[in-house]
Parts: structure tokens; sequence; C-alpha cells
């Protein structure tokens, strides 16, 4: 029998005035008292525009699905009651982030407030919103092996979220221009190859010591290995609306650790590549997204995006069929490639409408009606 690969995520959800579709202050402690967390939790971050979701454990995405959709609607309800909706992307297509207010409530958010003076403007303009997903290793599996070599598929993963064209107005001509502001903080964008756990850890440590970090936290980047947790968290992905690629997300990389587990097992792992090389294939998706091309180092080659998922899709097939996940997977990815990731149809709606209230007004739908289609995956 197959040790299961644990599952758990975090969406960070934009909140928006209901006539103005203007990113807006959101009352996270009168939110939660009046409409309290169901199937998951939810906390506020450092923007009052932001309130952030968690699923609990799970075991498989349709678990992931439910628990999203479940507090998708929790917090539509509290975001509704201040006459405001709610929406995932990356970014906000048109918002200020000169205009969002932050938390710095002296007693409740110290640490957003130590942000704020570190980081200065490249922390208040980040007004930028995630999916993150958490997978948890069977016993006696040494994490880094696995987090070295899950580096390599980080590309193809945002390539399905992508989800931050447009940016105050503008067509930033990027397909995640989240990432275009994630990269101004250190410490993010594509991890290294680590030794081990413990030299992980060490750094970490070491950081901690002279002051870089805070205690109790952790790096940023595109993966890390959770400080707290111990999960592996892949941290690449724009937040979606759509519950079908948040599935997709979820089943590949939960089929793809399965798969790098089993061939650590074998003696097999796939070698690690540089960190050189996996930010050339992550700059191709950050630009070109489903129409781009990623490298092969070991063949020296470019690969379509479809041909790459094919590809992909071979390799974890048997994992994928002890998981119950094939069929589902086949079906997810013919459909991403036929509709396009979210900043393939906001552009399609903005060439249409050629406003950019109309782009929010689908992703608020897109969001907030995506929970009525989370049954079919709840098996």
């Amino acid at each position: 029998m197959m040790n299961i690969i644990t599952l758990g995520a975090e969406e960070e959800l934009q909140i928006v005035d209901q006539h103005s579709l203007e990113l807006v202050a959101h009352d996270f402690d009168l939110g939660q008292a009046d409409y309290p967390d169901r199937g998951g939790s939810s906390s506020c971050e450092l923007h009052k525009a932001v309130v952030e979701l968690q699923t609990p454990i799970c075991q498989t995405p349709d678990q992931i699905v439910a628990s999203v959709a479940s507090m998708r609607e929790v917090i539509r309800l509290r975001a509704q009651a201040q006459g405001q909706r709610i929406l995932s992307a990356g970014v906000h297509p048109f918002s200020d982030w000169k205009e969002q207010e932050i938390n710095k409530d002296l007693q409740k958010h110290q640490h957003y407030i130590r942000l704020v003076d570190e980081y200065a403007d490249a922390m208040r303009s980040m007004v930028s919103y995630g999916f993150h997903v958490h997978l948890g290793l069977p016993p006696g599996i040494p994490p880094m092996v696995i987090f070295n070599s899950l580096r390599n598929s980080l590309a193809a993963v945002l390539a399905i979220s992508l989800s931050s064209p447009f940016y105050e107005g503008r067509d930033t001509g990027m397909q995640s221009w989240r990432h275009s502001m994630l990269d101004r903080l250190p410490r993010m964008g594509t991890p290294d190859i680590w030794e081990s756990e413990a030299a992980y850890f060490d750094h970490i440590q070491l950081l901690r010591k002279v002051g870089t970090l805070e205690a109790q936290h952790g790096m940023w980047e595109d993966l890390r290995l959770h400080h707290r947790y111990h999960t592996l968290e892949v941290r690449i992905c724009d937040a979606t609306p759509s519950l079908e690629h948040i599935w997709l997300i979820t089943a590949l990389l939960q089929c793809e650790v399965a798969t790098l587990v089993q061939d650590y097992q074998r003696g097999c792992l796939p070698k690690p590549l540089s960190r050189a090389c996996l930010e050339e294939n992550k700059w191709r998706v950050r630009r070109r997204g489903l129409a781009a091309s990623l490298i092969d180092w070991h063949s020296e080659t470019p690969v379509n995006m479809h041909d790459y998922f094919d590809l992909w899709l071979s390799r974890l097939t048997p994992v994928a069929e002890d998981l119950g996940l094939l069929q589902g997977l086949r079906e997810k990815c013919q459909a991403l490639f036929i509709q396009g990731a979210s900043a393939d149809i906001q552009r399609g709606i903005f060439q249409r409408s050629e406003n950019y209230q109309t782009i929010v007004q689908h992703l608020i739908h897109e969001t907030e009606a995506a929970q009525f289609a989370a049954t079919q995956y709840v098996q």
C-alpha cells in the first residue's frame, strides 16, 4: 500500500467594495465574530484587503477543494455583511497599492509592523495574493532529497495558476505580475539545492541570529521546508479563482511527491536542476504562460507546454492510478489547454470589453460561484 502524501492549502483572497470593485479594508475581527470558520480556518494578513483561508490536513485533492469552497463561502458572507465581495487572483487589475490600509495594531500585528519597518515600500506595495500547498512526507523519508528534486516542477505548477496579467490599470505584458512584485524582496524565488534538513535549518537559525529573520519565521521562497510544520510548502502559485485549477495543482503535486518518494526508495531520484536553469524556465512561464516552451535541460532543447504536461503525466501515471487521480488529471489538463489559465481568460475579457471593472466582475463570479461546483469532487 502506497504511503499517502498528506495535503494542506492556503489561499489569499482579495476583498473589494461591492460598488467600486476597488480593494477595500475588511474588518477581519468583526467578520469572524459574525461568521465563524467552517471547514477550515482563516486569518488576516499585512493588508486589510486580504483574508487568508487555510484548509485542515487532507488526504485527497477532493478534500482540499471542498475545504477551499467551504471557507470561500464563509469569507464571502463576512464580506457581504460589510458591503464587500471576494475574488481570487494574483493581483488586483486596477487598484492603487498606495491606497491600501495596513494592519498595524501594536498588540495584534507586531510582526507586520516589523516587516514594514524593515522592507519599507517594497513591503507596503506587496499587495499580492498566492495559493500555497503543503505536502506531508511519510516517516523516514529525508525531506531535503525530495525538496531538491521537487524544485524541477515548480515552473509547470505556476503555469496552471497564472492570474495576474493586469496591474494598476495596465497590461503588464506578463502572465504573472505577482512574481515581479515578490522579486523585490530578499529570500524569494527559486530555492538553492540543500545538502540536508540540518543544513537548511542551520541557515535559518543563522539568519535569526544575525537579525535578518524573526524568531519562529522562515524564508519566503517558491518552495520551502516549513519551519514549524516540516511540510514541503509550494508557494510559487498565484491565487486562482478556478477550483478545477486548484484541484489540478494539488493533484499534480501529490502525485509528483509520491513519485519522488518511490524514486528515492529505488535509488533513482531525478537530478536536481540548478537554480539558474530553473529560473530560466520560471521566466518563460511568467512571460508566456501556457504558450511558453520549457527548456529540457537534459536534452538542451525547448519543449512546448502541452508536450511537457503529456510527458509529466506519463511519468506520474503509476502513482496517479494508485491514487485514483489519473482520469481527473487527464481531463483537467486537457481543459486547461483548451480554456487557458485565468490570465488568458482575463485578457480575452479585456479585449472584448476594454474595461477593467468587467475583469473584476468576472473574477468575483468565478470565485464566489465556484463553491457550488465543489460537490462534484467529494467522494
